[in-house]
């Protein structure tokens, strides 16, 4: 396989890596609405005892948590595209006018490589998919910090009896 199908088949890898964790992001985000929503849920429902200091504590925690993990998964998805980026460049800078290309230009296969800078990164760089999530992060950050605010204080903390029938009278 020459240098140019190995940097294609490298792109493909890359590819993959980043559907895969993208769809895990994805996921991770499902799953943060419906917990929110039902702690949400268990707090307004009158057999559930909770208080709303242990709500808002939940509701704060369980985001910082989902922060971290969905950080991971970003620090990775960009340390692949930057591999990705560094590929392409090199398949640009390898073609001449004259149709010959470049030889020893590729320097890989480094997916691993790429991966384990990722996975070793604390914080996320400020990358196309950092860049693209801030607004759902900026979403959720706002709803948990209104919700542990200003919580709406519950209705009613017992059930209300259900109407007995009485039998009818000849």
């Amino acid at each position: 396989m020459d240098e140019m199908q190995q940097a294609h088949h490298e792109l493909d890898r890359i590819q993959g890596i980043i559907t895969r964790h993208e769809g895990h992001m994805v996921a991770l985000r499902g799953w943060l609405l419906v917990i929110i929503g039902g702690l949400l849920a268990a707090y307004y429902t009158a057999t559930i005892d909770m208080s709303a200091l242990v709500l808002r504590i939940a509701l704060l925690v369980i985001t910082l948590l989902f922060l971290i993990v969905e950080s991971r998964h970003v620090n990775l998805v960009e340390a692949v595209v930057e591999r990705a980026t560094a590929i392409e460049k090199g398949i640009r800078s390898s073609r001449r006018p004259e149709g010959q290309p470049v030889v020893g230009w590729y320097d890989g296969p480094r997916v691993s490589d790429a991966c384990q800078e990722g996975a070793n990164r604390w914080w996320p760089r400020s990358g196309m998919t950092f860049v693209l999530n801030q607004p759902f992060y900026f979403v959720v950050i706002l709803i948990v910090i209104l919700s542990t605010v200003w919580l709406p204080p519950k209705q009613g903390a017992t059930p209300s009896p259900s109407p007995t029938v009485q039998p009818a009278q000849k």
